[in-house]
């Protein structure tokens, strides 16, 4: 397409919306169905008095193909490129139609924008919205047709790095374990939101749903490589929304999820472990049971899956959101045992020694034999000790740091007082490291 160029792009070839092309845009092609577009425009009306314009305010930006602009608008910005200025006239069906937009459109107004597609991004389907999992849909699918996890999809999936592709496969394997075949997180994350028959661009950024560190060597990419998935859903298992299960239902499937993670916890394979373990939590998380004769089983099944969501943060160095798994299962049993030393675990973690030593003496409270909790108190401790000695050492050293300097009399006078002050806090820091360092050095 060049400048001067004039096409007819409505549906039925009826001049019903027209684009002129004032200049041409770049070759990165166009945008897609559901893509975040941004742009420019001046709209008037034919008799060529202004109504709207974005320039003075900034771009404006729409979802692209969602009806969140007149129909016209969808059209045109579907078949331009970055950069690409063009003079649109629209028929009034393709605009406001009979009702108009008073009070600057009237009734059957047929409109002329001036518009520039400024640059367009992926729909941004990342759980906190940052970017980090961005979806363009090149084919539209079944609508509202989605996988639920757990259940079985059919995708072909084809991964690029730097326009160099790494992975062409058709695969099979149930929504949440994508890791089963070499695919990264964020593929699984996007699937959720893919229909049955859609074709999609995923771009995956950042370290939690691309490899990270973690790369096939056979991919051969960087740490943290950015990635483009195409991905088409061919089928899915068929199964049941979580809203729909019955009570007994609700129970067989949490315990069939957690037992996967089970498996996945013996191989050493932790975050699909902890993938199921999480799906077994927001199963059954907000859900009350309709039968009274099930809260026990519902209550059962979802501190074992807090608790086994817990214990893999742990091992992945992830000790907050330990904390609030274990948190959350003591809210309803403040005697669990296996909570309070879990959540002292990941206390210790986070070198938070005096809290951790709490949790471990409400463990002595109920359990006074519990060796473990009575050895981990002594470590604690321990490592108390360490860190007020470390403390102790660097408050002594700036305090010779500051003696060495010199000083005129009134600096003289002031410091004297300030070392009379620092020998108190050095005398209480060491009464309380000798009280610690009765402990062991390290636990039997």
């Amino acid at each position: 397409m060049s400048a001067g160029e004039v096409i007819d792009i409505s549906p039925n070839k009826d001049g019903k919306v027209v684009k002129t092309i004032l200049k041409a845009g770049d070759d990165s092609g166009m945008p897609m169905t559901g893509d975040k577009v941004y742009c420019h425009y001046i709209g008037k009306l034919e008799s060529g008095e202004t109504f709207d314009s974005s320039v003075e305010r900034g771009p404006f930006s729409f979802t692209l193909n969602k009806k969140q602009v007149i129909r016209g608008w969808d059209l045109a910005v579907s078949t331009m490129k970055k950069g690409e200025k063009i003079s649109l006239k629209i028929a009034p069906e393709f605009a406001y139609g009979e009702a108009g937009s008073p009070p600057n459109i009237p009734s059957n107004a047929t409109l002329i924008f001036e518009m520039e597609l400024l640059k367009w991004e992926g729909e941004d389907i990342s759980p906190d919205h940052d970017g980090t999992i961005l979806k363009s849909i090149i084919v539209s699918g079944e609508e509202y047709n989605c996988p639920v996890e757990n259940t079985n999809v059919t995708v072909h999936a084809v991964g690029s790095h730097n326009n160099k592709v790494f992975y062409d496969r058709e695969v099979t394997f149930a929504l949440g374990e994508g890791a089963e075949q070499q695919l990264p997180e964020g593929v699984d994350r996007a699937l959720r939101r893919v229909t049955k028959g859609e074709k999609c661009s995923i771009q995956l950024n950042g370290s939690r749903f691309t490899y990270g560190t973690d790369a096939p060597k056979e991919f051969d990419l960087p740490v943290n490589a950015p990635l483009t998935f195409t991905l088409f859903l061919k089928d899915f298992e068929k199964a049941k929304a979580s809203w729909e299960l019955t009570d007994e239902e609700k129970v067989q499937e949490a315990e069939r999820i957690r037992l996967r993670g089970n498996e996945f916890l013996k191989e050493g394979k932790l975050k699909l472990a902890l993938n199921k373990y999480l799906s077994v939590v927001n199963l059954l998380e907000y859900s009350n049971p309709m039968d009274d004769k099930y809260k026990a089983d519902f209550d059962k099944q979802l501190i074992s899956g807090r608790l086994n969501s817990a214990l893999v943060h742990l091992k992945l160095n992830q000790n907050g959101e330990s904390a609030k798994q274990l948190e959350k299962v003591l809210e309803k049993d403040p005697k669990n045992v296996k909570a309070l030393y879990r959540l002292a675990q990941a206390y210790e973690g986070r070198k938070d020694f005096n809290e951790a030593i709490a949790e471990y003496k409400k463990i002595l409270e109920i359990e006074p034999e519990n060796k473990a909790a009575q050895q981990q108190i002594l470590v604690c401790k321990n490592a108390l000790a360490e860190l007020r000695a470390v403390e102790k050492k660097r408050y002594h050293k700036l305090f010779e740091k500051l003696q060495k300097e010199p000083e005129n009399d009134s600096v003289k006078a002031t410091n004297g007082n300030s070392n009379e002050g620092a020998s108190t806090v050095a005398a209480a820091d060491a009464s309380d490291s000798n009280g610690a360092t009765s402990a062991p050095i390290s636990a039997a």
